[in-house]
């Protein structure tokens, strides 16, 4: 392989982290434009049973604005990005873990586990998700999970001391 060709799958590889990352970044912080720009016009986000598939991108900000209302707090940690690159045809794969920590309104936190498999294609030099599909392993309710400190907790700070 030449030097030209594997700077361009190093940058197609980043390329695709950061649609992962962003993915992550745009639901956890609300971030309807970083979440937008990371999208195929005719994407599909498929989360299953549980969350639902939404099909084009109009659709995926629509489902996103309920996330938001229903789940207002959110951390998505993505791990374990495997990605096949096809230069040639533009298109690209990848499966990705999941570990996500949702906070639904009135019905408390939930851990929740899975694996996406994503769909990339290359529009005009700019790689962009074409369709990402959630495979729910496990959804577990966790109901005495509530933050002692920071941004998201609901009273007055709570001492928090680690133990040697």
């Amino acid at each position: 392989m030449d030097t030209d060709t594997r700077l361009e799958l190093l940058e197609a590889r980043n390329a695709l982290l950061d649609l992962i990352s962003g993915y992550a970044q745009g639901f956890d912080n609300h971030d309807a434009e970083l979440l937008r720009s990371i999208w195929h016009e005719d994407a599909v986000l498929d989360l299953g049973e549980i969350f639902g598939c939404h099909r084009g991108l109009d659709a995926i900000m629509a489902a996103a604005d309920q996330f938001w209302t229903g789940a207002p707090h959110m951390h998505h940690w993505m791990a374990n990005p495997l990605a096949e690159i096809d230069l040639e045809a533009g298109t690209a794969t990848a499966s990705t873990a999941l570990d996500c920590l949702s906070t639904f309104a009135g019905a408390g936190t939930s851990h929740i586990g899975g694996r996406y498999r994503d769909k990339f294609v290359r529009v005009d030099g700019r790689w962009v998700i074409s369709e990402r599909t959630l495979d729910v392993q496990f959804v577990t309710p966790m109901p005495e999970w509530k933050p002692a400190q920071g941004s998201e907790a609901e009273s007055e700070p709570v001492e928090v001391h680690a133990e040697a």
